[in-house]
């Protein structure tokens, strides 16, 4: 078999990126270092390259469980046997929702933190898991999710979208307009993008009577400002000690921050009170969102196979 693989170099360079992230890395391995006990049972969802397993059995666990539906679990087991701990862990490929482990765990991780916390279906994968996989007395990391979102001025992102309901090539591109309308975008906000204060929305600890996934809440504008539309981001708390965040200035790299587009840039004045609403699946793939007047969002209108 010969030929380029693209699909790995994609995957290595996401890993990468996680892993050369020095605070989000050593953020795990502190929650891990102050979660697992020696002998203690570890499961691990979504383990990726394998690091945060592998950190599991240096610190002490009898037995690892890490669970990985992609590809790269064939480079995990390569990781743990170069780290002489293939004898401790166990690789079980598949989704944590379809497949079982032999044994119930003291210590459950995952690292499915998306760039607004909840988008990488986090919500989906601990509460099934906790169900499942671990004891009543159990310890989760992370312990909880918090979305925080503000009104953010950002011109230049705005332009990668407005620029589709411009005529291209003498041919009208107005249909992608509305798709990058209805679509979260990944940026690097500053805080002086910041047109309101930053609000919290959602917070869920994974527990059955976490916060509603669908909100209203009244900003209050800091500046007078065009408003390009939403900011979003995370805070968790990994364990009670161990906390890490994307919030601007933003010092773990290998997150993100989401923008969800307006139709048009609004007009706010300084002390002005907007009403913004906004809302989540609970697997975090599908958004809603809308400011003032402005909308409704949906990123279930803004997928290429949406009905015209």
């Amino acid at each position: 078999m010969s030929g380029y693989d693209g699909i790995a170099i994609s995957s290595f360079d996401f890993h990468h990126s996680m892993l050369a992230d020095e605070l989000r890395t050593t953020s795990f391995l502190s929650a891990i270092e102050e979660s697992v006990t020696p002998g203690d049972i570890v499961v691990d969802i979504g383990t990726g390259t394998g690091v945060l397993s592998v950190f599991a059995a240096k610190a002490g666990a009898s037995r690892v469980y890490a669970i990985e539906q992609e590809p790269v679990i064939g480079v995990a087991r390569k990781v743990a046997a170069a780290n002489g701990v293939s004898d401790i862990i166990t690789f079980i490929e598949g989704s944590s929702l379809e497949v079982e482990i032999p044994e119930i765990a003291d210590v459950l991780i995952t690292e499915t933190i998306g760039n607004m916390g909840l988008d990488e279906g986090i919500i989906t994968w601990i509460t099934d898991a906790k169900e499942r996989f671990l004891k009543p007395n159990g310890v989760a990391i992370p312990l909880d999710i918090e979305v925080v979102v503000s009104l953010v001025a950002v011109p230049t992102d705005y332009e990668n979208i407005e620029r589709w309901s411009r005529p291209l090539l003498g041919l009208d591109f107005s249909p992608l307009g509305f798709v990058a309308r209805n679509n979260v975008h990944w940026v690097d906000l500053s805080r002086a993008e910041f047109a309101s204060r930053p609000v919290s929305v959602f917070s869920t600890d994974f527990e059955p009577n976490s916060q509603p996934m669908s909100v209203t809440e009244t900003v209050e504008a800091i500046k007078d400002v065009h408003v390009h539309g939403i900011g979003v981001w995370f805070r968790s708390s990994l364990t009670a000690n161990v906390h890490v965040t994307n919030e601007a200035p933003n010092g773990v790299p290998s997150w993100e921050h989401g923008f969800m587009p307006l139709d048009e840039p609004i007009v706010v004045r300084r002390g002005e009170l907007i009403e913004v609403e906004i809302g989540s699946s609970t697997t975090g793939a599908d958004w809603t969102w809308r400011v003032g007047s402005e909308g409704p969002h949906s990123t279930l209108a803004g997928r290429l196979d949406a009905p015209v």
